[in-house]
């Protein structure tokens, strides 16, 4: 894994629009920052917050077992869900996506049975290319 050192890796499910993704958005390394590792495997999903609903049971349980081959291919040391504003995918308030957000990373947590750190963060828009990914809750 990039040379003789094993880097310290985390699993994360995040949203797949595009604008977070972006090299400019810088979203990636916000994560790894948050997270403290120095990579993250990525299970991308409209509204990842979102997945507890009992309509998207199906995106969940195959959001996991995505999250979960990662975790037994990669050996993280940390887990996280990310969450973002003005999200197509899980459309509601920015107080609500805090809520979600939390909720959701508890589950993840306690589905993949994970020893490590699970952390809960939303990715607060500035603009369209440009977002400040905070740690709502560590579990």
């Amino acid at each position: 894994m990039w040379g003789k050192k094993r880097k310290k890796l985390a699993v994360a499910i995040v949203c797949s629009d595009w604008r977070l993704h972006h090299s400019r958005s810088e979203f990636n390394g916000q994560i790894a920052r948050a997270a403290g590792v120095d990579g993250v495997d990525f299970v991308a999903v409209p509204g990842p917050d979102g997945l507890l609903l009992p309509e998207r049971a199906a995106e969940w349980q195959i959001a996991l077992a995505q999250a979960k081959l990662l975790i037994g291919a990669h050996a993280p040391v940390a887990l996280a869900l990310v969450a973002h504003q003005r999200c197509a995918g899980h459309p509601v308030s920015d107080d609500a996506h805090l809520g979600d957000v939390a909720k959701t990373a508890a589950a993840f947590k306690t589905e993949t049975a994970f020893a490590g750190a699970v952390a809960a963060m939303v990715a607060e828009y500035r603009s369209d290319l440009h977002w400040n990914v905070r740690v709502v809750k560590r579990i």
